[in-house]
């Protein structure tokens, strides 16, 4: 019986903290192995601390010359089992009852399929693992239009909808990362194969295809070149936005968020290389070439050079300012897809500030916010920042989120949904909020790291690369002197592959690979299907270790329970409490909000005029403007404060604005206002003055709370001039609103208008109620059909200059 033992050491000021262990013993029971694992942690939801995972035939198995780390795979193939199942469930369609689909659900606390989660831990890991599960898996998250609703015209004959699931504001296109899809869609066009694959390549692209052009009508901002939307998996709006936006789903719908335009960005050259596999050129330059422009303006639109980093999100306002928050899906995705370039991706890797047992999804953290996002390790980013690493040979984030993963992985004998980002525990103070056992993406994270990232199996469409990515410290950590990974499937081929270990070196480094053998010949590091035979043995040979002098920022130690320490919280946002004009100028008073503990720490502040810096390290909270008003124009102003020691920035304040002359307004029940057909129609808006203006809608959405639903209402706006010409045309959105909330303004059109009358045609586009896949869905816009409404009470143009 073959055994280990290997202790973990608590954070440095966690009060009650010890070292905790992990025990593994290995048998052989049947001819099959048997891991029976012990730890002294304490285990969330669940009082066992042992877990026994007895090895299948038929699964991929690890072995190497260390148990545990033999056994940690083993528990993420099985965790993978136990989430493969026949029916999901989730009480907002069907009332709960069983939905038969042979896939892959979320969690055991997450028992449906959601389009993010699936789509990231398929691109992870459960690709190769079981492709057929989870392309059904991928798939239930794509529909076409309720039968008797037609495709909207601007969309291709044909084309389906990327599903985006309940959430923010009554869904898309508040949020607007169902593109994520992208991420596993490529990921199975490189596991499935034969018919299949081409099956599966049709679907893609008839979804990527429908779902792109409709992004690129309802949330493209041609204004800047980036996609309108809530941030990719930081969907709890109260963990990562300011809490003033957290029941104003307008201001999130129109920021743009990194992670989020970087899954536009990855949908887009997918869809390009799927149209050029059917031989479509022009939609393939079509396609590529968005992509080429989206990359330019990711750039333009959130890198910071003073930081290293790319922001998480930027202002709503225009121009869109980026907001010094900071998140690690975001990054490597943008590493993955290339969008950052190798130079960039290692100075990332290096600036972003880590943890000592991982890598906070999130930074700064959010003050007095409890954890789950804010203030929380998530293994699948862990994952994703290794494999991003890996892809740049940056060692020292490599080896770091190596530790993290085996760390969490080993303690809680499961591959948990996130753990609290100081201590590392599941639980710990006020969270994680929500944690749930065998996570879905986190074992997806748990299987990419050791078969894409020290293995290096890149499988595609007529073949595999091999690409792997083995550190002193990794190699060091497996043992002996071979690893061997059995039983891979590839395209219905068995391949073996056997890393043949140097010498284990103390050094920082890697060893880079020398050679590769396929059945005793040796080949090129890319393999083609046609060289395989039905069983196949591939041997990985290295070289001397390459140093690497990448390096790492970790925070300062503090006080395991803070909620407010300012070396690695963000400032609280400040509120502007008055406008005054005086003299044809603006005299702004604010002041910024202490955290619940009362402390007091020396404030900096950023003052923003209509979007860009008018100010910047003012001390003192009142500031006079030295720009005069423009008379019947309006002007806004934020604030955003900023720590004098540490430099850590608050979120932009709530806006406010000086709108004296400058708003149009024309109420339905005026004169020229009627309903033709579905059309809300203002025959007669007549504009005084040639300029800059913004069209918004006066409205309320109450048809389902804030937070969830599928009824924001997503309408056409077409702008004539007195000669019947259309001179613009646009979507704007209407979201949830509280009950509490008086009308207020839709997403805005921008306008270059000459004065003049105008005729403005207000009709349907749609929203996710008009998918099928939410035919059975309980609330509004669900099972009693589709709704695409709001109590629109007034047209208003707004001019900006």
């Amino acid at each position: 019986m073959r055994e280990e033992s290997q202790s973990f050491p608590p954070y440095p000021t966690e009060t009650s903290g010890r070292d905790e262990t992990v025990d593994v013993k290995v048998g052989v029971s049947g001819g099959k192995r048997v891991f029976e694992l012990t730890t002294t942690a304490a285990r969330r939801d669940n009082p066992s601390r042992q877990r026994r995972i007895e090895e299948r035939s038929t699964d991929p198995h690890l072995l190497t010359g260390s148990p545990l780390f033999d056994a940690l795979f083993a528990q993420a193939v099985d965790d993978a089992r136990l989430n493969a199942v026949s029916s999901i469930r989730d009480g907002a369609y069907r009332h709960g009852e069983p939905i038969p689909c042979e896939c892959y659900q979320t969690g055991e606390k997450w028992t449906y399929v959601w389009t993010r989660d699936a789509s990231y831990a398929t691109h992870l890991g459960l690709a190769v693992l079981d492709p057929e599960r989870a392309a059904t898996t991928l798939l239930y998250k794509v529909s076409p239009f309720r039968d008797g609703l037609g495709l909207p015209e601007e969309l291709p004959v044909g084309s389906l909808q990327i599903v985006q699931d309940t959430g923010s504001g009554g869904s898309w296109p508040v949020s607007t990362d169902r593109v994520s899809w992208a991420f596993g869609a490529e990921a199975l066009l490189g596991t499935l194969h034969g018919d299949a694959r081409a099956a599966f390549a049709d679907t893609a692209y008839r979804a990527l295809s429908g779902t792109i052009e409709a992004d690129r009508l309802a949330v493209f901002d041609a204004a800047d070149g980036l996609y309108r939307g809530e941030q990719s998996f930081l969907d709890w709006r109260d963990q990562t936005y300011a809490p003033w936006a957290i029941d104003d789903l307008t201001t999130i719908s129109t920021s743009k968020a990194l992670s989020t335009n970087v899954c536009h960005y990855k949908a887009l050259d997918l869809l390009a290389r799927l149209a050029s596999e059917r031989g479509d050129k022009a939609k393939a330059d079509r396609y590529a070439g968005w992509a080429g422009e989206l990359r330019a303006a990711i750039d333009r639109g959130f890198w910071l050079e003073g930081k290293g980093l790319y922001v998480s999100i930027t202002t709503p306002d225009s121009p869109a300012r980026p907001v010094e928050k900071f998140d690690m899906l975001g990054l490597a995705l943008a590493i993955l897809t290339g969008v950052t370039g190798r130079d960039r991706a290692r100075r990332i890797l290096a600036s972003y500030p880590h943890v000592p047992f991982g890598v906070p999804v999130y930074y700064p953290a959010q003050p007095d916010i409890f954890c789950y996002h804010n203030r929380a390790i998530w293994p699948f980013v862990t994952a994703y920042e290794l494999l991003a690493a890996a892809e740049t040979q940056a060692v020292a984030a490599f080896d770091h989120a190596f530790d993290s993963l085996v760390r969490a992985a080993a303690l809680n004998l499961d591959n948990v949904e996130n753990q609290e980002w100081l201590t590392g525990r599941t639980l710990f103070d006020d969270g994680p909020r929500i944690s749930s056992a065998r996570q879905l993406w986190s074992v997806g994270g748990y299987l990419g790291m050791v078969m894409r990232a020290i293995f290096g199996y890149r499988p595609e469409k007529e073949g595999f690369r091999l690409a792997p990515f083995l550190t002193a410290h990794v190699r060091c950590r497996l043992g002996g002197d071979r690893a061997v990974l059995h039983r891979l499937d590839h395209h219905g081929r068995r391949i073996d592959l056997v890393l043949n270990l140097p010498p284990c070196a103390s050094a920082q480094g890697y060893y880079a690979l020398r050679e590769v053998h396929l059945n005793g010949t040796l080949v090129s590091d890319s393999i083609v299907d046609s060289q395989l035979v039905d069983a196949n043995l591939i041997e990985l040979f290295f070289d001397d270790l390459v140093a690497d002098r990448s390096d790492l920022m970790l925070i300062p130690v503090v006080d395991a329970a803070t909620h407010d320490d300012p070396q690695i919280f963000s400032p609280r946002e400040p509120v502007i409490t008055d406008l005054v004009i005086e003299d044809g100028r603006v005299r702004l008073n604010f002041e910024g909000q202490l955290p619940r503990s009362g402390r007091s720490d020396a404030l900096l502040f950023t003052v923003l005029r209509d979007g860009e810096a008018a100010a910047v390290d003012l001390a003192d909270v009142v500031w006079r403007d030295p720009l005069p008003l423009r008379p019947g124009v309006r002007r806004a102003y934020r604030v955003i404060a900023r720590f004098a020691d540490g430099g850590n920035a608050s979120h932009p304040s709530r806006e406010a604005a000086i709108e004296t002359g400058a708003v149009l307004t024309v109420g339905i029940d005026g004169s020229g206002v009627d309903r033709v057909g579905d059309r809300l129609v203002f025959a007669d808006v007549v504009v005084r003055e040639a300029g800059d203006y913004r069209l918004a809608l006066l409205c309320r959405n109450h048809s389902f709370h804030i937070q969830t639903g599928v009824t924001n209402a997503v309408k056409r706006v077409a702008v004539l001039d007195d000669d019947g010409r259309r001179i613009a045309s646009g979507i704007v959105q209407m979201p949830h609103m509280t009950p509490v909330n008086p009308l207020r303004r839709s997403t805005t059109l921008p306008l270059h208008l000459q004065a003049g009358s105008y005729r403005v045609e207000i009709a349907n586009f749609f929203n996710m109620s008009c998918l099928s896949a939410n035919e059975t869905y309980i609330s509004p816009g669900g099972m009693d059909g589709p709704r695409n409404e709001a109590d629109i009470r007034a047209l208003e143009l707004i001019r900006i200059g």
